[in-house]
């Protein structure tokens, strides 16, 4: 694969891997917070930069139900504005997909951006190796960090089924970390999760099993901003619980799905549950109410026959945890060794 910059490398063949790229920004801000409305405008201004002369695009901001109403900021027709009411991120994502144009997606969460010059070069190997998905790295950045080009040029693997790749890998539950061929998405009628706190982790799984041509790259694209009290760092009780419920729904989707499959190759699919349920005791474990909770949370992944935790395609670190788990002693050993190497 050649190794210039995305645009010179467009020019150099004529510009014959132009395409449609959808870039869906899903927004919500109901106390019209300014610091909100200026991330919002990064993150399309980081998508905007990275695509303009490199592959055609639509960038659609989709307004989950806020009161505040940035439309008047966006004055070029490559993005569109849809307003909807609140249904959280998976319905906001969910009506992105439903008006998106292109014929590939990707999603992009409004307090974060795609680092500079890094898309194009995925847009290219997404043609190259005629893959349906592709995955690429993310990289934390902080509220008032400037954004830095990452170096050199990205190495992709091969094509594998996503069923091969989840055999032999832990699947990131980010769905942001991908750019998906639409079709794969409309044949098989994937939608996430609407008013769930979690809706990667039962979408990605399901996305990543229907792949047949998926190829990856460590490359960081992808800058990701966590913030003090957003939803993912927010250690109210009341969401601690509601990220624990929406776990255990999502778990229980995939078995389903799992079920519905059962003559199609599934085994990555199966560690992935099987990790999935691994990290919900996990999570349990990090909480003040740890021993009262994980015995709750472990009756309910029994009642699903994810407990005792199993996997034929696990790894000696995830053996230990399901030994230790399975007792109070072992579940308070596997809480302090979390906050040691947290």
């Amino acid at each position: 694969m050649d190794t210039g910059s995305p645009a010179d490398m467009l020019t150099a063949r004529h510009k014959e891997i132009l395409m449609i790229l959808s870039v869906i920004i899903p927004y919500y801000n109901p106390d019209g917070d300014p610091q909100t409305d200026a991330l919002l405008k990064r993150a399309v201004i980081s998508a905007r930069d990275n695509l303009d002369g490199i592959a055609d695009y639509e960038i659609i901001v989709v307004n989950d139900g806020s009161y505040s109403d940035p439309e008047p900021a966006f004055d070029t027709p490559v993005i569109r504005y849809i307003k909807r009411e609140h249904g959280m991120l998976g319905a906001a994502r969910n009506t992105g997909i439903e008006n998106a144009r292109g014929e590939y997606i990707s999603f992009l969460d409004a307090d974060d951006i795609y680092l500079p010059g890094s898309l194009g070069h995925c847009l290219i190997a997404i043609r190259e190796y005629d893959a349906d998905l592709l995955g690429f790295g993310m990289k934390r950045i902080l509220p008032g960090d400037r954004a830095e080009s990452p170096s050199g040029v990205p190495c992709f693997n091969d094509p594998v089924t996503g069923d091969e790749f989840m055999s032999a890998h832990n699947l990131p539950g980010s769905s942001c970390r991908y750019i998906i061929r639409m079709s794969l998405i409309k044949d098989h009628g994937l939608r996430f999760m609407e008013n769930a706190f979690i809706e990667d982790e039962e979408f990605t799984p399901r996305l990543m099993f229907f792949s047949q041509r998926y190829v990856e790259t460590a490359y960081p694209v992808y800058g990701y901003c966590i913030r003090s009290g957003s939803i993912i760092t927010s250690s109210s009780a009341r969401m601690i619980q509601a990220r624990s419920a929406d776990t255990l729904k999502a778990l229980d989707r995939l078995i389903n799905f799992r079920s519905e499959h059962e003559s199609s190759p599934h085994t990555g699919l199966d560690r992935k549950i099987s990790y999935l349920a691994l990290d919900h005791i996990r999570r349990t474990l990090r909480r003040n109410d740890w021993r009262s909770s994980s015995r709750e949370q472990i009756s309910s992944l029994t009642s699903m026959g994810l407990f005792p935790l199993k996997c034929s395609k696990s790894s000696p670190g995830f053996r230990l945890y399901s030994l230790l788990s399975r007792c109070g002693a072992g579940r308070l050993l596997l809480r302090l060794a979390d906050k040691i190497y947290r």
